[in-house]
């Protein structure tokens, strides 16, 4: 394991050593303004800025807030807001990961699904804000800040499912690291 060290400049950057092939790679973000908190250190609903990408050895990236719905039960249905990105194969790890965490700081992961284990991602009729995340038998409903956010969410997932399902040893094309 090698560790990611922080490349100074505008935006996030990161250097580190790729799961496809051992190669040095960057991944980089747009800068953007931070982490959005209210007075209690509970990120802000709806967040003030769209999610940010990039694209990553072929892979587009995207990061940012969304609500995920509890199911509880059938009967209530509670919303927290959730930092989620998609995070890159890496040497401990050889899958495209879709990562929650409470927030941006990404001080504890909450949850991560290899996007070869999704099985669908649609938008929902009922609110175009949300979409629906299937895992098995398992459906997880998000919702975003607009209907362009969920689109531009389920856009970059659905991309970057149809990659992690080719075969592995066939790495995508190298696009190096491109802001975009």
């Amino acid at each position: 394991h090698h560790p990611a060290h922080r490349i100074q400049g505008t935006g996030r950057c990161w250097l580190g050593v790729s799961g496809r092939g051992g190669r040095m790679n960057c991944l980089c973000y747009l800068p953007d303004e931070g982490p959005v908190y209210d007075r209690v250190g509970i990120p802000e609903w709806p967040p003030m800025n769209p999610p940010t990408y990039t694209r990553h050895e072929g892979y587009k990236l995207i990061r940012g807030y969304l609500k995920r719905k509890s199911n509880k039960s059938e009967w209530e249905h509670k919303w927290a807001i959730r930092w989620m990105e998609v995070e890159p194969p890496d040497a401990e790890r050889p899958d495209l990961m879709l990562a929650v965490y409470k927030t941006d700081l990404k001080e504890k992961r909450l949850n991560a699904v290899s996007l070869r284990n999704i099985s669908s991602v649609t938008l929902n009729d009922e609110d175009p804000s949300t979409f629906n995340v299937v895992v098995g038998a398992s459906v997880y409903t998000l919702m975003s800040r607009d209907e362009a956010d969920a689109q531009k969410w389920v856009s970059i997932l659905d991309e970057n499912i149809k990659l992690a399902r080719t075969d592995r040893d066939q790495p995508p094309p190298d696009n190096g690291c491109v802001l975009s």
